[in-house]
């Protein structure tokens, strides 16, 4: 059974993803399929209008680049892209989801001449929903889930490439191993719940000492790193000094029922040219905190060699 162009066009617009034909000169030639705005804007007024009337210079060359993929290939080119109402002029007011969406663009040329000139077809869906979920988890492969700082695996990433860096380009890298005194005393007294309570805290206040461009990793237990780019010795131990005043005086201010202040004790170490891998300067920092606990804890040690 063949359908005539009314049969079609319903056929078309009752598709659960937008469906655009755009011609070799950026301009909407059609726009069909079913726009949910529980997941869709509608584009049906972008009809006759131009790639370049309603999205930025450099989005609608984007498109235009993937068009000719489609074109040189003879077939279908998939395509991932993150794209909001904001950035389509004539959306704004549409009905739909907010924020970004993300969309798997399939690209197919269009077996006829629109007009006389070439198409393609351009099928949008969304799939915003597992862009999340993909976040999500990788977030959670790098994040420890008590503290909510990072874990090894970011952490060892980060140690690598400025440790490649370092010895390209000799950029300054310094790093802060520490951890809490008589954290068992803690536990032991107070059970593990307050344990986790402090460890959380304790990265809490952490994290207000540092910059943006630092990282502050969970190693192990009550055991902690921050990783310091473009900083040399001198300038880490002032940071680490800082980090144990503020530790030692707001700390312990949090948990007022165990009586003795509650400290840490830091160890601080930096790339050598003499390094042969970045476990070394993990190394120097443990040998650097090892000194700072056998020295009577609550102080900052550095291993310079």
């Amino acid at each position: 059974m063949s359908l005539n162009p009314e049969q079609m066009l319903a056929v078309l617009n009752a598709l659960p993803d937008p469906v655009f034909v755009l011609t070799e000169t950026g301009r909407y030639a059609g726009v069909y399929g079913h726009a949910d705005p529980n997941y869709y804007h509608s584009g049906h007024d972008l009809v006759g209008a131009y790639l370049a009337d309603v999205l930025s210079a450099d989005v609608a060359e984007w498109v235009m680049q993937h068009m000719q993929l489609a074109w040189d290939k003879g077939g279908l080119v998939k395509v991932e892209y993150p794209l909001s109402a904001a950035q389509v002029k004539g959306l704004e007011s549409q009905a739909g989801p907010d924020g970004v969406i993300w969309f798997e663009g399939h690209i197919q040329p269009f077996p006829r001449r629109v007009e006389g000139e070439r198409a393609v077809i351009w099928v949008a869906r969304s799939i915003t929903r597992r862009k999340l979920l993909e976040k999500e988890l990788l977030e959670a492969s790098q994040t420890d889930p008590l503290t909510r700082v990072a874990n090894r695996r970011p952490l060892f990433d980060l140690l690598q490439s400025r440790f490649s860096e370092f010895q390209r380009y000799h950029h300054p890298t310094s790093l802060i191993l520490f951890d809490l005194d008589h954290f068992k005393q803690v536990n032991d007294r107070f059970g593990h719940l307050m344990g986790d309570q402090v460890l959380t805290t304790l990265c809490d206040i952490c994290q207000q000492t540092l910059r943006d461009n630092d990282l502050l990793a969970r190693f192990g237990g009550e055991e902690f790193i921050v990783v310091l780019p473009n900083t040399v010795m001198e300038q880490a131990l002032h940071l680490a000094e800082r980090m144990r005043e503020v530790v030692f005086r707001e700390l312990s201010a949090c948990f007022p029922q165990y009586e003795r202040a509650i400290t840490i004790s830091l160890g601080v170490s930096e790339f050598l040219i003499s390094d042969p891998q970045f476990e070394s300067l993990l190394q120097r920092a443990d040998t650097a905190l090892y000194q700072a606990k056998h020295a009577g804890r609550n102080r900052v040690k550095a291993c310079l060699q």
